[in-house]
C-alpha cells in the first residue's frame, strides 16, 4: 500500500527523506552523491518562468530544456544505480530499473508515470514508452526519460512524444542500437557549501524536516501539494535550471541575465508568492532552507530599499528576480536591483526603488 511509503507522523515520503539530506548550511544534497544538490520547489514557478522567458524573447526554449535536463539526469542516475546493477541490466532487462525509476519520479512529484510499451533486443527498432499524467513539465521529461535511458542502458536516445488527452502523453524513447557516446559532463556550478548553523526541527519518525508534513504526497499520482495553499511542489536539481540559463546565455547573448530576472519578477509581483512569506528573517530563512535554496545571513529593510545576503546560493538569477519582485510587493514601488556574486560565493542582493 502506497501509505506504507509515507512517514505515519509527518506524512513525507519515506524515500525522499531517506535518499535526500537537508543540511545546516541552507541545501538539500543527494544521500549518496553529497555534490549533487537539490531543490524543493514551487512547480508553477519553474513553468511559468520558462513560459515567460520564451515570451520576452519571442522564441521556443523547448529543446535547450530537454538537452539540459538530459544531462543531468545521467548524472543523477548514474549516481543512483549501482555499477552491479547496470552490469545485471545488460544481461537480464531494464524492465525492474524502469519502474524503481517512475517510482522514483512520482515520489519527487514528476506525475503519474506508467511503463506501457518497451522493445529490447539491441537493434534499431528498440524503444520504451511511458505512459503519463499530470506532468510537472514536458520538455523536462522528455530529458528525464532521455538521461535516464542513457544511463541504466548505455546508449544513444531520441525521444517523440503524443497528447493522447488532456494532460495525458505518450512519451517513447528511441534507443539507438550503438553505445553511448563519450559524453561531455555537465560542467560543475561552482556551487559553495559554507557551514551553516540552520536547525530544521525534525520528524522524530524518519528524521525528515518536520516541515515536510506541512505537504501531501500523492503517490498514486505523482503529485506533492502544499496542504495550505494547494502549491504544487516538485524536487529537481538546480543545475539543470542553471544550465538551461548558461546555454540560453550561450545560444542567445548576454541580455539573457536581465530576461531572466525579468522573468522571475514578473511572476512573483502576480501574486502567487504572498509578502507574508517573507515577513521576518526567521521566516524567510527557513522558507529558502526548506527548500534547499540556500542559507539567508541578512535581510534588512530600509526606506525604500531592500538588502539580502544569502550564502549557499544556486539559481542566482531566480534569487535575484525573486528579491526584486518581494520588494515592489512590499513597497508598491518599481525595484531597480543591483547584485553580486562575490568571491567567496555569497549572493548580495540590493534594491532601491526607481526614482
Amino acid at each position: 500500500m502506497s501509505s506504507r511509503k509515507l512517514c505515519p507522523r509527518c506524512g513525507a515520503s519515506r524515500r525522499i527523506v531517506r535518499q535526500h539530506r537537508w543540511l545546516s548550511d541552507g541545501t538539500i544534497v543527494q544521500a549518496k552523491n553529497p555534490d549533487h544538490r537539490m531543490i524543493f520547489i514551487e512547480n508553477e514557478n519553474i513553468n511559468a518562468a520558462f513560459g515567460i522567458i520564451e515570451e520576452i524573447l519571442g522564441m521556443s526554449i523547448e529543446r535547450i530544456i530537454t538537452e539540459a535536463k538530459r544531462r543531468a539526469t545521467f548524472d543523477f542516475v548514474d549516481h543512483v544505480i549501482p555499477g552491479i546493477v547496470k552490469a545485471v541490466v545488460q544481461k537480464v532487462g531494464v524492465r525492474p530499473v524502469i519502474r524503481n525509476i517512475t517510482a522514483l519520479g512520482q515520489v519527487m512529484g514528476y506525475g503519474m508515470l506508467e511503463l506501457s510499451g518497451l522493445r529490447r533486443v539491441h537493434d534499431e527498432g528498440d524503444y520504451a514508452t511511458i505512459s503519463t499524467r499530470d506532468l510537472y513539465s514536458l520538455p523536462l521529461f522528455c530529458g528525464d526519460l532521455a538521461g535516464s535511458f542513457n544511463a541504466i542502458d548505455r546508449r544513444e536516445v531520441g525521444i517523440s512524444y503524443r497528447e493522447i488527452g488532456p494532460g495525458e502523453y505518450e512519451i517513447t524513447a528511441h534507443i539507438k542500437p550503438h553505445p553511448l557516446e563519450l559524453m561531455e559532463r555537465l560542467k560543475p556550478i561552482p556551487y559553495t557549501h559554507k557551514p551553516g548553523d540552520i536547525e530544521l526541527e525534525r520528524c522524530p519518525a524518519c528524521g525528515g524536516p518536520q516541515a515536510l508534513s506541512e505537504y501531501q504526497w500523492d503517490l498514486e499520482r505523482g503529485i506533492i501539494v502544499n496542504r495550505t495553499n494547494g502549491r504544487r511542489m516538485v524536487f529537481i536539481g538546480p543545475s539543470t535550471i542553471d544550465t538551461i540559463i548558461q546555454e540560453l546565455e550561450n545560444e542567445l547573448g548576454e541580455t539573457i541575465p536581465e530576461v531572466v530576472i525579468e522573468a522571475q519578477r514578473r511572476f512573483v509581483v502576480s501574486g502567487f508568492y504572498s509578502p507574508q512569506e517573507a515577513a521576518t528573517e526567521e521566516i524567510f530563512r527557513n522558507t529558502l532552507a526548506i527548500r534547499g535554496l540556500g542559507n539567508l545571513r541578512e535581510m534588512t529593510w530600509g526606506e525604500n530599499r531592500l538588502y539580502v545576503r544569502l550564502e549557499n546560493p544556486c539559481l542566482y538569477l531566480v534569487m535575484v528576480g525573486l528579491i526584486l519582485g518581494l520588494f515592489e510587493l512590499v513597497a508598491g514601488r518599481e525595484g531597480q536591483p543591483r547584485w553580486e556574486l562575490k568571491e567567496d560565493g555569497d549572493l548580495e542582493v540590493e534594491v532601491s526603488a526607481k526614482a
